[in-house]
């Protein structure tokens, strides 16, 4: 697993995750409502374990499987993972 990115910001989490997103769904990432439900833009279930897997690796937090469903946007998922990294940042 990757180091964790303590450095991350939460907007930084969000256009990594439209990138993601574009990637895997054939979208432009500035066409990816942030607030939209993930199965709203067509994300199905194994593509969000996908998602939270590249996720995990980028930032170097170890994500539950079921992640992309307990916050299920990527507004709400980028608000988690930097809670989570802020949570396990050196200081804290």
């Amino acid at each position: 697993m990757a180091r964790l990115k303590t450095d991350a910001t939460e907007a930084q989490i969000q256009d990594w995750c439209c990138t993601y997103l574009a990637r895997a769904l054939r979208l432009k990432a500035e066409k990816i409502d942030r607030t939209a439900t993930f199965a709203s833009i067509g994300l199905d279930s194994a593509e969000a374990l996908f998602l939270v897997s590249a996720l995990e690796d980028w930032s170097g937090l170890d994500l539950d499987s079921d992640t992309a469903y307990e916050h299920p946007s990527v507004a709400q998922l980028s608000r988690f993972v930097i809670e989570c990294i802020q949570a396990q940042s050196p200081g804290r």
